[in-house]
């Protein structure tokens, strides 16, 4: 088994599907002019009221119903926003982003919602293609429900998928392929990035004519919500972020502590639970001389560090984590098929080989944004003299490979530029969610999304993984207390009840 470089982590959430499109949404394909942002917020306009969005506010910033390009109910209305592929340059060319309208069951009485899918490389219609039933929670009930393929992703055009991976042997470098093939079609890959993914949401909302409307943000959705908040904050009356991943945070760095934290508090949880420390005994001990032993056994099946790229990935996947102490003690005892145990955490890990057809995960997209907004030059000398005799050695080897691999691959595909990493500032209610184990966005970033967010109300929820509201009851009920009231603290019993 070959050694694996761990990526961030990928969220895929479900969607919910809805007996009727509100009215509002299946006017005469959008035959008047939306007004401009002044006068949506002079005129006492219902918030749902869509008509005119047509023509938009600029030639480049418009909006056409087209047939939805997956297999939907009749009543899912679907389209397309024309918006500049760089809005640096007056002679960019337009890209297409998809979209898709879901209405509300009891009828869009309340804002809508728009999904801000995670990766980078989500596809918010993807995720409800797949599964159109599952997002079945009362805060979606009376608000309409607008998905967006980000520029780059899903059903948009251009998108960003690499099918090299799928089609390459293992002595060759799909993402290079990728790359260069993407140059060759004329995509500019430096356009595909944070802020302006973020001017994309924002062009959404005045094309559709809404004046008011919630954002849900989950994984990389929360980033980009975050820079909506921050630069496009007009219209927008509440925020969830789920597993929230703030610009403040040092990324490279902290994705290697966010791996030793998990552990930690595995480690201190088994202790502490009767049942596991009677079954389990000494797990970090166990742990780490299995890493180390396995790591130097040339004549091993599997290395230590795959057992901590296993480890890493089912953190994020709540059923997942109380096989842990399980897995570790198998794989001690030589028991490697135990790993199968826990390879179902799909949905999190990046996946890199897809058939042509998938459009659940846009890998250039992926590489566009982590390196534009994250990764710069000279990055792996940097973490590794800050983790350096500060993680365990047994360590090292695994959590520094991922941040090489980032930096080589940066090295060529969009390389940090001016990037405003600064944390956000928003007055915006804003409920935040994070999971005690996830560690594609630690806990430690959403307490420093929360020190900026004076009226935000943050919940981190025991035993939890990546995904809340995919996985955690409590966190629903949280969610839809939060959009009756967002002016109040969600009452959090059924999470200290956890």
């Amino acid at each position: 088994m070959k050694k694996l470089g761990m990526l961030l982590l990928l969220l895929s959430l479900s969607l919910i599907a809805c007996d009727d499109v509100s009215d509002e949404y299946v006017e005469d394909i959008f035959d008047e002019p939306v007004a401009d942002e002044a006068d949506l917020a002079e005129e006492d306009v219902d918030v749902n009221d869509r008509e005119g969005a047509e023509t938009a506010v600029a030639a480049t910033n418009s909006f056409q119903f087209t047939d939805c390009p997956f297999d939907a109910p009749a009543e899912i209305e679907c389209g397309y926003l024309t918006v500049p592929e760089d809005r640096s340059s007056a002679d960019s060319r337009t890209i297409e982003l998809a979209v898709a309208i879901v209405a509300a069951p009891a009828g869009g009485s309340e804002p809508p919602v728009v999904y801000l899918a995670g990766g980078p490389g989500g596809s918010g219609l993807d995720d409800y293609a797949t599964d159109p039933e599952s997002w079945e929670y009362p805060f979606l009930q009376n608000r309409d429900l607008i998905l967006l393929d980000q520029r780059g992703t899903g059903y948009s055009e251009p998108t960003l998928d690499c099918p090299e991976f799928a089609e390459v042997d293992e002595q060759e470098n799909p993402d290079a392929l990728c790359y260069e093939r993407l140059i060759d079609e004329g995509i500019n890959l430096m356009a595909y990035n944070t802020r302006e993914n973020a001017a994309d949401v924002a062009d959404l909302r005045t094309a559709l004519g809404i004046v008011e409307w919630d954002l849900l943000g989950i994984s990389y959705g929360t980033r980009l919500a975050l820079e909506v908040m921050r630069n496009h904050p007009q219209g927008v009356r509440a925020v969830i972020l789920d597993s929230p991943f703030p610009p403040n945070a040092d990324t490279p760095v902290d994705e290697v502590y966010s791996v030793t934290d998990a552990l930690a508090e595995l480690f201190a949880d088994c202790e502490r639970d009767a049942y596991c420390s009677e079954n389990y005994p000494n797990l970090e001990a166990v742990f780490f001389e299995t890493v180390q032993r396995l790591n130097e056994d040339e004549t091993a099946e599997i290395y230590g560090d795959d057992l901590v790229f296993a480890l890493s990935s089912a953190f994020n996947d709540t059923e997942l984590i109380p096989l842990l102490p399980y897995v570790i003690y198998e794989v001690a005892n030589d028991n490697f098929d135990a790993l199968d145990e826990i390879s179902s955490a799909d949905g999190f890990a990046r996946t890199q080989y897809q058939d042509d057809e998938d459009r659940s995960d846009s890998e250039g997209m992926y590489n566009s944004v982590i390196c534009h907004d994250e990764y710069a030059l000279g990055d792996y000398e940097r973490v590794e003299t800050a983790v350096i005799g500060n993680i365990p050695v047994e360590l090292e080897g695994a959590l520094l490979q991922s941040t090489f691999d980032l930096v080589s691959l940066c090295e060529y595909w969009n390389p940090m530029t001016a990037v405003d990493n600064m944390a956000v500032s928003s007055p915006i209610p804003t409920l935040i969610l994070v999971g005690q184990y996830d560690v594609a966005t630690p806990p430690r970033w959403a307490t420093l999304t929360a020190a900026t967010l004076p009226n935000s109300y943050l919940f981190l929820v025991p035993g939890a993984g990546h995904s809340l509201l995919s996985s955690v009851e409590c966190t629903v009920s949280l969610g839809d207390a939060f959009s009756e009231n967002s002016n109040y603290s969600p009452v959090a019993v059924c999470r200290d009840e956890i």
